[in-house]
Protein backbone atom coordinates (compact mmCIF):
# COMPACT_ATOMS: atom_id res chain seq x y z
CA UNK A 1 0.00 0.00 0.00
CA UNK A 2 2.84 2.40 0.85
CA UNK A 3 4.39 1.73 -2.54
CA UNK A 4 1.17 2.76 -4.34
CA UNK A 5 1.13 6.11 -2.53
CA UNK A 6 4.82 6.76 -3.17
CA UNK A 7 4.51 7.11 -6.98
CA UNK A 8 1.71 9.74 -6.97
CA UNK A 9 3.44 11.63 -4.16
CA UNK A 10 6.74 11.75 -6.05
CA UNK A 11 4.95 12.76 -9.25
CA UNK A 12 3.12 15.59 -7.48
CA UNK A 13 6.39 16.78 -5.93
CA UNK A 14 8.13 16.82 -9.32
CA UNK A 15 5.29 18.71 -10.94
CA UNK A 16 5.16 21.31 -8.20
CA UNK A 17 8.93 21.80 -8.41
CA UNK A 18 9.06 22.15 -12.19
CA UNK A 19 6.10 24.55 -12.45
CA UNK A 20 7.78 27.58 -10.86
CA UNK A 21 11.07 26.71 -12.53
CA UNK A 22 9.44 26.72 -15.95
CA UNK A 23 7.66 29.98 -15.25
CA UNK A 24 10.90 31.65 -14.17
CA UNK A 25 12.71 30.29 -17.21
CA UNK A 26 10.00 31.55 -19.57
CA UNK A 27 10.15 34.99 -17.98
CA UNK A 28 13.91 34.98 -18.32
CA UNK A 29 13.73 34.05 -22.02
CA UNK A 30 11.32 36.87 -22.83
CA UNK A 31 13.42 39.44 -21.03
CA UNK A 32 16.59 38.39 -22.82
CA UNK A 33 15.23 37.70 -26.30
CA UNK A 34 15.82 40.68 -28.60
CA UNK A 35 12.91 42.00 -30.61
CA UNK A 36 13.37 41.05 -34.24
CA UNK A 37 11.79 42.63 -37.26
CA UNK A 38 9.94 39.41 -38.06
CA UNK A 39 8.16 39.45 -34.70
CA UNK A 40 7.52 43.17 -34.54
CA UNK A 41 6.79 43.66 -38.24
CA UNK A 42 5.69 40.38 -39.81
CA UNK A 43 5.71 39.73 -43.54
CA UNK A 44 2.24 39.35 -45.02
CA UNK A 45 1.61 37.23 -48.12
CA UNK A 46 -0.88 38.32 -50.76
CA UNK A 47 -1.93 37.72 -54.36
CA UNK A 48 -3.37 39.95 -57.04
CA UNK A 49 -3.11 41.37 -60.55
CA UNK A 50 -0.72 44.15 -61.51
CA UNK A 51 -2.64 47.09 -63.00
CA UNK A 52 0.34 49.39 -63.66
CA UNK A 53 4.07 49.68 -63.07
CA UNK A 54 5.99 52.90 -62.38
CA UNK A 55 9.63 51.86 -62.71
CA UNK A 56 11.01 55.35 -62.00
CA UNK A 57 9.17 55.67 -58.68
CA UNK A 58 9.37 51.96 -57.79
CA UNK A 59 5.60 51.67 -57.42
CA UNK A 60 2.96 49.20 -58.52
CA UNK A 61 -0.79 49.45 -58.64
CA UNK A 62 -2.21 46.04 -57.73
CA UNK A 63 -5.78 44.77 -57.71
CA UNK A 64 -5.19 42.48 -54.73
CA UNK A 65 -7.30 39.61 -53.47
CA UNK A 66 -8.71 39.77 -49.93
CA UNK A 67 -5.93 39.77 -47.31
CA UNK A 68 -7.34 38.05 -44.20
CA UNK A 69 -4.24 38.86 -42.09
CA UNK A 70 -5.10 42.56 -42.43
CA UNK A 71 -8.86 42.13 -42.66
CA UNK A 72 -8.73 43.83 -46.09
CA UNK A 73 -11.29 43.11 -48.82
CA UNK A 74 -10.28 42.87 -52.46
CA UNK A 75 -9.27 46.32 -53.69
CA UNK A 76 -6.94 48.25 -55.99
CA UNK A 77 -4.01 49.93 -54.21
CA UNK A 78 -0.66 51.59 -54.87
CA UNK A 79 2.31 49.81 -53.32
CA UNK A 80 5.86 51.04 -52.93
CA UNK A 81 8.58 48.49 -53.69
CA UNK A 82 11.40 47.87 -51.21
CA UNK A 83 13.75 47.72 -54.22
CA UNK A 84 12.96 49.48 -57.52
CA UNK A 85 14.59 46.56 -59.39
CA UNK A 86 11.47 44.50 -58.58
CA UNK A 87 9.47 46.75 -60.94
CA UNK A 88 11.24 45.07 -63.86
CA UNK A 89 10.08 41.62 -62.73
CA UNK A 90 6.39 42.21 -63.51
CA UNK A 91 4.19 44.00 -66.01
CA UNK A 92 0.59 45.19 -66.15
CA UNK A 93 -1.79 42.24 -66.40
CA UNK A 94 0.47 39.79 -64.52
CA UNK A 95 -1.07 37.69 -61.76
CA UNK A 96 1.38 37.88 -58.86
CA UNK A 97 2.19 36.57 -55.41
CA UNK A 98 3.86 39.12 -53.17
CA UNK A 99 4.97 39.72 -49.62
CA UNK A 100 4.79 43.01 -47.83
CA UNK A 101 5.64 44.64 -44.51
CA UNK A 102 4.27 47.71 -42.83
CA UNK A 103 6.48 50.65 -43.67
CA UNK A 104 6.67 54.24 -42.56
CA UNK A 105 3.45 56.16 -42.02
CA UNK A 106 1.43 52.92 -42.10
CA UNK A 107 1.92 52.26 -45.82
CA UNK A 108 2.75 48.70 -46.87
CA UNK A 109 6.01 48.04 -48.70
CA UNK A 110 6.38 45.10 -51.09
CA UNK A 111 9.48 43.12 -50.09
CA UNK A 112 9.20 40.38 -52.74
CA UNK A 113 7.07 39.71 -55.78
CA UNK A 114 6.84 36.94 -58.35
CA UNK A 115 4.44 35.79 -61.06
CA UNK A 116 1.69 33.50 -59.75
CA UNK A 117 1.55 30.26 -61.67
CA UNK A 118 -1.87 28.87 -62.53
CA UNK A 119 -2.44 25.26 -61.42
Amino acid sequence: MKRLLLVPTLLAALISMSGPTLAVEAKHDHAVAPATSSTTNPTIAATGTVKSVDVAKGKLVIDHDPIPALNWPRMVMDFQLADKVMAGQVKAGDSVKFEMKKGQKGAYLITSIQPAHAH
